[in-house]
This record gives C-alpha cells, structure tokens and sequence, in this order.
C-alpha cells in the first residue's frame, strides 16, 4: 500500500461485518458507508493546540521537534488534544510536559486546518493557537522525548521554511501581520 493516504483509504473491510462493502458515501469520501450492512463511519480532524509565547523583545519561543512528522524543524509548545480536555488544559499541559512552563493571560489566537502526515497516513487536523505569557523563562526546560532544543526567534525574520507545519506558518504570519489579535 502506498504511503501517506488519507485516514479512509486505510480500511478495507467493514469494522462492524467484516465485509468488503465498505465505500465512499460521498464523493470527498467522509465518512465511508458499508452497504452490506449500513454502518458509517466517520473520520472528523483532530484537534490540536498550542501556545506562541513571546518574550520581552518580541522573541518567539519555539521547540526543535524530535520526532517526525518534521523532525529537526521549529514548532511551538502543544499538542493533541486529549478525550475529555478543553483545549485550554491541552495548551497548558503541553506547554508544561514539553518546556516546563506555566502560562498566563492564555487566550485564543487563530485555528488553521492542517495535514498531519504520520506513519503513512495523512490525519486531518484542527491546529488552534494560543498567544500566551509567562511570569518567567527561568524553569524553561526541554522535554528531551519530545523536543531536542528552545530557543528563541524573530518571528518577522525567520524563514518561513523553518516551521514545521504549514497551519504554524499561517500562525506566525498572521502574528506578524496588521491583523495581530494578540496585544491586548
């Protein structure tokens, strides 16, 4: 099977009668619909958020990824969302587990949508971003599993390129932009 398909071309078979009934309902083939039986199933994007914090001199904070989808390149603290939590707790736990802070004035910023492709299959994504502040940089600490480096960077000035996902590069832009809704 060829890598990096989209979530319905991984099944088969019907999940419900085993059956290779299993098609398209529409054409955008979201959600797939077994006509053997008459189950649907449906493949709804994830949700995903995370916090850009900047510091004093208008520097954001960004994490070198250590694990692909694009290992090595810049993303910022976040990550999925889990059953059951707000994206406000998501964007706190993540900022915490990954660089060992604790944020404040936490407010939403932009969602984008995005194509996370992982282990041969393409996950639709809600990526929602956060601006956010916090009382000190002095615990900063990476999550060695999850990140390999922080640093800070100009967001005016850093190479769209680097960024790891093309929802971050949108993020970043608007930040940079005249439609800046992050100052308060």
């Amino acid at each position: 099977m060829p890598l990096d398909l989209p979530i319905p071309d991984h099944f088969r078979y019907c999940p419900r009668c085993g059956s290779q009934s299993l098609g398209p309902a529409e054409p955008d083939r979201n959600p797939v619909h077994c006509s053997a039986c008459g189950f649907t199933l449906y493949f709804n994007p994830s949700s995903s958020a995370g916090a850009l914090i900047l510091d004093s001199a208008g520097k954001l904070l960004v994490v070198k990824r250590a694990r692909e989808p694009a290992k090595g390149k810049f993303g910022i603290p976040g990550g999925f969302v889990d059953p059951g939590e707000s994206l406000e707790e998501t964007v706190a736990r993540e900022v915490r587990e990954e660089v060992n802070l604790e944020l404040r004035n936490l407010r939403f910023f932009a969602s984008f949508p995005n194509d996370y492709h992982y282990k041969g299959v393409i996950y639709a994504v809600t990526d929602t971003y956060f601006t956010a502040q916090v009382d000190s940089f002095a615990s900063l600490a990476p999550e060695h599993d999850e990140v390999t480096g922080i640093q800070f960077v100009d967001p005016k000035t850093t190479p769209p390129s680097q960024y790891a996902f093309d929802s971050l590069r949108a993020a970043v832009k608007r930040l940079n932009g005249p439609q800046n809704l992050s100052t308060p």
